[in-house]
């Protein structure tokens, strides 16, 4: 039996209808399959993603249901589990693009303390029943292109309800250029081409598309589990491995396609507001009182940088 050279961990939780997508991503990769795993985490859903996962499952790719615990839970609850020495974590409304867990591992030699971003793009891959195909996702992408923030508030609104499909699963398996065709930027920043420099390269992380090996995961201590709802828990989980001495590495070339769907807006910033006041608790220094100002965009990156650095008056703690 060939050894594992990744786990992708995938939690899900009453994602169904975009399921179909992204595990066909995750089984077309350039990879032979014998090469990864597949471990979806199914966190108490209350939809149909039971029976999407299993009409989709084929070899490496494993099953898991458990009682709802949050995101944190059902990505711990995977890495346990995980058989290979690396681990990459998505997310089920993600669509990974061919060479998506290639590109990862090239950055992972054995010993590596790094921890490899990828990059992240949204598509509009479903649409309202009622609504005409093309010119609406034509009209949709030139809103986003132009207004990333017009975009996401229409988001939040104009996919619900009865949804249908505009992209297949044949058309990510094997003619992914209509995925790529049909993208635009996603609203949250990218990390500069070379970032090693700075004190706080931690602030880049996104749980859907980051590796790191199991190692570093496990005397980490994973995800913090106190966070609940949505955002920071990679961003603190990111801090932790940052201050144990990890390197982080941007792989442009590691793009996954987030499917546009529906969400709280409010619900979202009440749960970021929780989760920055847990965040700056558990860890009650400057530079991450400050993340608190840059998430809010009331300094720029280049600030944020510049004031973590006259504080220290050196590189922040972790920095290499």
């Amino acid at each position: 039996m060939n050894e594992l050279k990744a786990s992708i961990i995938l939690p899900c939780y009453n994602r169904a209808r975009l399921l179909p997508l992204s595990l066909a991503s995750m089984k077309s990769q350039s990879l032979s399959l014998k090469d990864y795993e597949v471990l979806i985490i199914d966190d108490g859903s209350t939809d149909d993603t039971s029976s999407v996962v299993r009409a989709h499952l084929w070899e490496n790719a494993r099953y898991f249901r458990k009682p709802n615990g949050g995101l944190s839970s059902a990505r711990n609850h995977a890495a346990t589990r995980a058989r290979a020495k690396v681990l990459i974590f998505s997310d089920p409304d993600m669509i990974l693009c061919p060479d998506f867990v290639r590109r990862h591992l090239a950055h992972h030699l054995p010993g590596s303390t790094d921890v490899v971003i990828g990059r992240k793009k949204e598509v509009v891959a479903h649409l309202p029943w009622w609504a005409p195909r093309w010119p609406t996702a034509l009209l949709l992408r030139k809103l986003a292109l132009g207004n990333p923030d017009a975009f996401r508030k229409v988001a939040s609104h104009f996919f619900k309800g009865k949804m249908s499909r505009i992209l297949s699963e044949n058309d990510v398996a094997s003619k992914f250029h209509l995925v790529e065709r049909r993208s635009q930027p996603c609203y949250m920043p990218e990390p500069p081409a070379d970032f090693t420099h700075m004190t706080i390269p931690w602030v880049f992380m996104c749980g859907g598309n980051v590796s790191i090996s199991a190692e570093m995961f496990q005397r980490t201590g994973g995800f913090d589990e106190n966070f609940t709802g949505w955002g920071l828990e990679d961003i603190e989980l990111a801090y932790r491995l940052h201050n144990n001495g990890a390197r982080f590495i941007y792989e442009p070339e590691a793009v996954n396609y987030h499917q546009t769907h529906s969400f709280s807006l409010s619900g979202n910033d009440l749960a970021v507001d929780r989760n920055l006041r847990y965040f700056i608790d558990k860890h009650p220094r400057r530079e991450v009182e400050l993340h608190a100002d840059f998430i809010k965009g009331q300094i720029s990156l280049e600030e944020y940088d510049g004031l973590v650095r006259q504080y220290y008056g050196r590189a922040a703690p972790g920095a290499r």
